[in-house]
């Protein structure tokens, strides 16, 4: 019993639990000074924004000091990756704890833009300060971003999943209840029902094909001497970019949104920026277009992230390992690329498939916006529990070792 109490695996599933329960309560403490009865007016102008926000830990319906979610942050760090690639910007360079700090310089310019949009559409009580109000509550909506930021690192350091934890939490706590609730708005029957749930185990086979299925390239390595195999092996997903490139994608979608209510705010005769935010509503062609072309763009860009042929050739170099035919150095990044650049292609394709049909429904009517969705939640969430499955594993592999003395 005293084994099992003093398992590390079961200390760090009890600290997960305990930052769980600390981002609930959270989630749950409403903003001062709000009208409760009304509803938040950007979700009424745009109820795919909490449509993402929900997939990225926040939560507007709530009107919450957490309402914003992490979104910001890995709009951040998804930008900072973009900047990455320009070579005269130099920021590869930079050294890891000046990087670390300016993105979340960052981080904080996405999360005051997002916070004072959510700000200004909230239903505030008459009486207090207008200006004060917005003042106060943006900056509880900022707070409430970066301790996300903060007790995600603390789960990292304690617990399990890290970030993927919050984002697991808010799809469990806001998702199930949102898709029954449009299946009976809907009208949709038992067989609409049975045919979803086939359509699930399709998918868990398909996502589960692509996530175990690897494409295998021989590397010679000079300081194995095995008789019994000739080659190890360099393995790479069909679908390198993995699922985050959905989530991703409504959390980059959203951002130009944010950007144009915030203009009409200010300029509400524009006739330009009522045409325009009225194209991005979800459900439209072009709101449509620009999802699927943001999915297919970073499932290119999420490649090459996760599989960086400089990055394994230079490992390689270092070792002595070699590809059969490819000369060390350039030549083998070039090879390693191209492979990486076809498996991109094939697996965006995917993606867009698995996704971007269902989206196809919208076209016909805006209520199916969570029904469409749920390919894309199940890839997200299944990636999510792959990973958590891979750390659990790592830390009972850990366990397995026992000290002589």
């Amino acid at each position: 019993m005293r084994k099992f109490l003093a398992s590390p695996l079961l200390v760090k599933f009890l600290w997960m639990v305990t930052f769980i329960l600390l981002y609930i309560v959270g989630s749950k403490l409403s903003l001062p000074f709000l009208d409760l009865d009304k509803k938040l007016v950007l979700t009424q102008l745009a109820p795919s924004l909490e449509f993402s926000a929900a997939l990225t830990g926040g939560n507007l319906r709530s009107m919450s000091f957490l309402s914003v979610g992490l979104s910001p942050y890995m709009s951040a760090l998804l930008l900072w990756q973009m900047f990455s690639f320009s070579k005269k910007l130099g920021l590869k360079a930079l050294a890891a704890e000046v990087a670390g700090r300016r993105q979340m310089y960052l981080t904080l310019v996405v999360a005051l833009i997002q916070a004072l949009v959510v700000a200004l559409s909230l239903p505030v009580q008459k009486g207090p300060n207008r200006l004060l109000l917005l003042l106060l509550h943006t900056s509880l909506l900022v707070a409430g971003t970066f301790f996300l930021i903060w007790l995600s690192d603390l789960n990292s350091a304690l617990g399990l999943g890290g970030s993927l934890t919050i984002l697991m939490t808010s799809i469990l706590a806001y998702l199930p209840q949102d898709l029954l609730q449009s299946m009976q708005d809907l009208g949709l029957g038992w067989a609409w029902i049975l045919g979803l749930l086939l359509l699930a185990l399709l998918y868990l086979y398909l996502a589960l094909l692509m996530e175990h299925g690897k494409y295998r390239i021989p590397v010679n390595k000079l300081m194995i001497h095995n008789r019994f195999k000739k080659y190890s092996y360099l393995d790479i997903k069909p679908n390198p970019a993995g699922g985050m490139p959905v989530m991703y994608a409504m959390t980059l979608v959203s951002i130009p949104q944010y950007l144009l209510f915030l203009a009409l705010i200010f300029f509400p005769q524009s006739s330009f920026l009522r045409g325009a935010n009225l194209a991005l509503s979800m459900g439209q062609p072009a709101w449509l277009l620009l999802y699927l072309l943001t999915i297919f763009l970073l499932g290119l860009g999420f490649a090459f992230v996760n599989v960086s042929g400089e990055e394994i050739a230079k490992q390689m170099q270092e070792s002595g390992d070699y590809i059969e035919g490819v000369y060390p150095g350039r030549a083998t990044s070039r090879y390693i690329n191209g492979i990486t650049l076809r498996l991109a292609v094939f697996g965006s394709c995917y993606l867009l498939l698995l996704t971007g049909l269902p989206m196809l429904l919208l076209l016909k009517d805006p209520a199916f916006l969570r029904i469409s969705m749920i390919p894309g939640i199940f890839l997200i969430f299944l990636g999510m529990v792959l990973s958590l499955q891979e750390e659990i594993g790592a830390i009972r592999l850990n366990e397995n070792y026992r000290r002589f003395f």
